[in-house]
């Protein structure tokens, strides 16, 4: 289906090495310049999804330096803040701080000609999602085409997603759909996550409910057991 470059819509960039931030910057900085001219002006927003982390801080014998261990790393054999006191046996700190649920991944609202232009002034440091959509043909060629196009996040299940990694939810980032086998297609039917349309997957032994973003990326939400769900019929 053709898109309009002169609507915004919601598109994902995959950032290189991990510059969310650096790059959410330039973009914000880009807006400005391309709005200068009435024919480009258009609102840009962007997102990150981030996901808090507790880091545990102890101080070293005889010195007034703090360092750092990784709660995440411990977290592993340990279940809270107290846990991670108790069993270090140290006087210890325990700090919060928030961090990019995907690291490389970015979601920006924008027009088409306003993506492509800070593609091209900024080709090194990332990539946009894509999808296959007909070639508009000349009179001369008979053949069906096909190109890439930058891919459409629907505004649905983009406001979902960002209500979802705004609130205090169990959420967990899978990868990319292709590489996820799914189950049962199901919509959660009670509960905050009321209306909630995705897939049921087994991991680890538990059945876990799905939801995705296109073909760009799975997650996974936590709370939900399977009299909250119903079947859809396809």
């Amino acid at each position: 289906m053709p898109t309009n470059s002169k609507i915004a819509n919601w598109y994902a960039l995959k950032v290189f090495n991990n510059r969310l931030l650096q790059m959410q910057e330039t973009i914000q900085k880009e807006a400005e310049g391309y709005g200068n001219n009435e024919n480009n002006a258009c609102n840009v927003e962007t997102y990150i999804a981030m996901t808090e982390v507790d880091r545990a801080l102890h101080q070293k014998p005889g010195k007034n330096t703090l360092v750092s261990y990784s709660g995440e790393q411990m977290a592993k054999n340990l279940t809270s803040k107290r846990d991670i006191i108790r069993i270090a046996n140290k006087k210890l700190t325990v700090v919060t701080y928030k961090k990019p649920l995907v690291p490389s991944l970015m979601f920006i609202h924008c027009t088409e000609s306003f993506l492509k232009t800070l593609k091209h002034n900024h080709l090194s440091e990332f990539s946009y999602y894509t999808r296959y959509a007909d070639k508009e043909l000349t009179d001369k060629e008979t053949t069906k085409q096909l190109q890439k196009i930058p891919a459409v996040i629907p505004d649905d299940q983009m406001q979902a997603f960002i209500w979802l990694t705004t609130e205090d939810h169990e959420i967990s980032y899978l990868g990319e759909p292709k590489d996820i086998k799914l189950g049962d297609r199901v919509r959660v039917t009670e509960g905050p996550f009321k209306g909630f349309v995705g897939n049921i997957k087994r991991i680890k032994k538990d059945h876990k409910f799905v939801i995705t973003i296109g073909t760009i990326a799975a997650f996974t939400i936590g709370g939900i057991n399977h009299k909250m769900v119903e079947k859809i019929e396809t």
